[in-house]
């Protein structure tokens, strides 16, 4: 029991930190991670992308288009991130008795994953549609400079 309550209070301890953070720190966030990230090496972040703007000769339409694909994504994930909240406290609700429930426990850490499981595919989606912004040329440039060292993707 003790487990369960230590796996609950550490899930939504992280989770509460996500819910509150800054566009910056979730941008940073994704660098870090995707650098670790076979599939997402194929991908560019945003940072990277702004970071070398004039460099891949970035459009007025592409960074637009890429500002709103960002905004729309901090707003969905946001509005997940409380989603997943509750679901966390509902998955400590059940572990939290004293006789846990087994088959509702895994359903509810279903429902926790399942929301893990839109805000990553949120995430990818949006950097899908920034690399599709890109043209073919611009990709090039940016594996380049990326694969020179480049922070940020």
């Amino acid at each position: 029991m003790n487990r369960s309550i230590c796996i609950v209070t550490v899930v939504a301890g992280v989770t509460v930190a996500g819910v509150f953070q800054t566009a910056t720190e979730i941008e940073a966030q994704e660098a870090s991670t995707l650098q670790e990230d076979p599939l997402f090496t194929t991908l560019f972040t945003p940072e990277l992308i702004m970071q070398h703007r004039r460099a891949i000769g970035l459009t007025d339409e592409q960074r637009d288009a890429i500002s709103r694909l960002i905004s729309d994504l901090q707003g969905e994930v946001l509005s997940l991130q409380w989603e997943l909240l509750d679901e966390v406290e509902q998955l400590g609700a059940v572990t939290g008795r004293p006789r846990v429930e087994l088959d509702r426990a895994l359903d509810e850490m279903g429902d926790v994953l399942d929301k893990e499981k839109d805000i990553k595919l949120a995430h990818l989606e949006m950097l899908v549609r920034i690399k599709n912004i890109l043209t073919e040329e611009q990709q090039g440039q940016l594996e380049g400079l990326r694969g020179a060292g480049a922070p940020g993707g």
